[in-house]
C-alpha cells in the first residue's frame, strides 16, 4: 500500500451505502465465496466503518468481511495515512470477539498472526513473502502488505477489527506516483502471482480463520510461535527502532517476548542483561553499508 505523510485524518461517518452497481467481492464462481458483510466501491477506512457498525450495535459474525474497491483515508499505525488508486488493492477488514478471561499477551500476537495468514495466502497465489515486525508483510525487503489490529468495546464484551491492506495490481508507477521510492515496495502482479482478487480474499480469510482462532483458543505456544519465527525477517537482524519521544534504539533484534514484544539487544551491550523488549515502535531495518 502507499503510505503518505500528512495531518492526522478524522475517518468520516457518511459512509457510502452498498448499491447494486458495487463490484463486490468475491465474483469469481469458482472461489468458495467468503461470508461479506458490505462491499463498497468507495470507504474511507474499512477499519473505522467497521468498529463504527460494530459500536452502533449491528450484528456482524466473526469473519465477516467489510471491503472496498478504494479505500480513501485509511489509516495506519502511529496515525499514518495511506491510500492506493482505485481497485490496485486487496482492502479488508473483519471482526473477531474476544473470548471473556482471553490472556493479554494473546492479544499483542493478533498482528504477528494476521501477518502469518497474509502470507499464507500470498504463497497460495505464488509470492513467496516474510514479516516484519509489528505489522509488515514484505517481499525481499519491499513492503507488499500492512496491517492494522484494533480493539474495540461491543454488548458489554472486546471484539478485535483486524484490517489488511495487500498490493494487488500496482504497478512501479503507481508506486512513484505515491512518493514511495524504488525497491521499497511491491504488488502481486509485480512479483508475477496470481492477481485474482477472490481467491486471494478466500484464501486469506480461510487462513485467518485458521490461525486467530487457535491463537485465541490455545495461545501463541507452539506451532504459531515456531510458524511466527521463521517467517520474522526482523529477528536476527540490526534493527533502528523509532520511539515515542523521538527517541531511537540501534542493535539486534533476537527474540520475540511472550506478547510479541520485540527483544533487542542494543548495540555496546554487555550482555543479554542489557536486553530491552519493544511493545511500541517503528523498526527500520538497517542494510549493510
Amino acid at each position: 500500500m502507499v503510505h503518505t505523510g500528512g495531518t492526522e485524518h478524522t475517518a468520516s461517518t457518511a459512509f457510502p451505502p452498498p448499491q447494486e452497481s458495487d463490484r463486490g467481492a468475491p465474483s469469481n464462481p469458482d472461489v468458495v465465496r467468503p461470508l461479506i458483510h458490505e462491499w463498497t466501491t468507495a470507504t474511507s477506512s474499512t477499519n473505522q466503518r467497521l468498529a463504527d457498525l460494530l459500536e452502533a450495535g449491528e450484528q456482524i459474525p466473526d469473519f465477516a468481511v467489510i471491503g472496498t474497491d478504494h479505500q480513501t483515508a485509511g489509516r495506519g499505525r502511529l496515525d499514518r495515512t495511506w491510500s492506493v488508486p482505485a481497485g490496485a488493492a486487496l482492502t479488508c477488514s473483519l471482526p473477531v470477539r474476544i473470548p471473556a478471561g482471553t490472556p493479554q499477551e494473546s492479544l499483542g500476537w493478533l498482528p504477528i498472526v494476521t501477518g502469518l495468514a497474509v502470507r499464507a495466502a500470498l504463497a497460495e497465489a505464488g509470492v513467496a513473502a516474510q514479516l516484519k515486525w509489528p505489522n509488515d508483510v514484505l517481499v525481499d525487503g519491499r513492503k507488499i502488505c500492512g496491517i492494522l489490529a484494533r480493539v474495540v468495546a461491543v454488548d458489554g464484551g472486546l471484539s478485535v477489527v483486524i484490517g489488511t491492506g495487500i498490493n494487488l495490481t500496482l504497478t512501479e508507477d503507481d508506486f512513484r506516483a505515491g512518493g514511495v521510492p524504488d525497491g521499497r515496495a511491491t504488488s502481486v502482479l509485480l512479483e508475477s502471482g496470481d492477481t485474482d482478487r477472490d481467491r486471494l480474499l478466500a484464501s486469506l480469510v480461510a487462513h485467518l480463520r485458521d490461525r486467530v482462532t487457535s491463537l485465541l483458543e490455545h495461545g501463541p505456544a507452539g506451532a504459531l510461535a515456531d510458524e511466527a519465527r521463521q517467517a520474522m525477517v526482523t529477528l536476527g537482524s540490526a534493527v533502528r527502532v523509532h520511539l515515542p519521544g523521538d527517541r531511537q534504539l540501534t542493535g539486534t533484534a533476537v527474540r520475540l517476548d511472550s506478547s510479541a514484544g520485540l527483544v533487542v539487544l542494543p548495540d555496546g551491550a554487555a550482555g543479554p542483561q542489557d536486553e530491552v523488549t519493544v511493545s511500541a515502535g517503528d523498526v527500520v531495518h538497517v542494510r549493510p553499508a
